[in-house]
């Protein structure tokens, strides 16, 4: 039986402190993933043309570009989208939009876990998450991204009654998330907890080009869950 030939994808992801880049060519993945220091938008292009070089494809190669679209930093999820828009634009490609959170789902799975629960620090106690299933090796969201308090986050993770693994900083930024997962035996993944890795999203991305769900450039949005950036004085005297 002959292999399935995989799309030629390049993955985009900016939504968090790192800059994370895959391109999936000739059967092989080439990935960079760097600490940006804020410097996302210096960066990115750069390493889009390293990595081209270093498969010997061009952008007219691709089949499509992947972005993760967020939710995370407001000024990187805007940049991964822009650019993936530009580039898709300028090369006449479709674009495979997918929340950051399903990268780290992936990471995940990629170990065996088939049932993850994200939890990414969103500032303000607050933190975005999803909740994902793996049937049949099919990524499906059984809670979208979301936003929500610390507080009913780990309310969350304490009614899941079934072997689960937690992936993203959560643990390690709020202690509430790291008492509960103790209490109702919940697994830390064993992944890169910082940040999403742009070649955990090709998995998701190969699905759902088999699926037809490539869309125009202009069609792409991003996933910000939350419509504001910070408290009012008022709000964090508050808290």
């Amino acid at each position: 039986m002959v292999a399935a030939v995989l799309p030629t994808f390049l993955a985009l992801d900016t939504s968090n402190q790192y800059c994370s880049l895959a391109l999936q060519a000739r059967g092989q993945v080439f990935a960079r993933h760097e600490w940006s220091e804020q410097k996302h938008s210096a960066m990115i292009l750069p390493m889009v043309r390293e990595l081209l070089a270093q498969a010997d494809v061009t952008l007219a190669d691709l089949d499509a570009i992947v972005v993760g679209v967020g939710p995370g930093g407001f000024t990187g999820v805007r940049l991964a989208v822009a650019v993936a828009q530009g580039l898709a634009f300028a090369m006449n490609k479709p674009v495979l939009a997918h929340s950051s959170l399903e990268a780290m789902a992936v990471a995940a799975f990629a170990l065996g876990h088939r049932e993850v629960i994200v939890g990414m620090d969103a500032r303000m106690q607050q933190v975005y998450w999803a909740h994902y299933q793996f049937i049949d090796g099919q990524l499906h969201a059984s809670t979208a991204p979301s936003l929500d308090d610390v507080v009913v986050f780990a309310e969350h993770i304490r009614a899941v009654n079934q072997p689960c693994a937690l992936v993203g900083n959560a643990p390690q930024v709020f202690d509430e998330v790291t008492r509960v997962c103790a209490q109702a035996n919940i697994t830390i993944a064993d992944i890169d907890h910082s940040a999403p890795h742009a070649e955990h999203l090709l998995p998701v991305a190969n699905a759902a080009w088999r699926e037809g769900c490539a869309i125009p450039p202009e069609q792409v949005q991003p996933l910000y869950v939350r419509d504001k950036v910070a408290m009012t004085i008022a709000e964090r005297e508050a808290k």
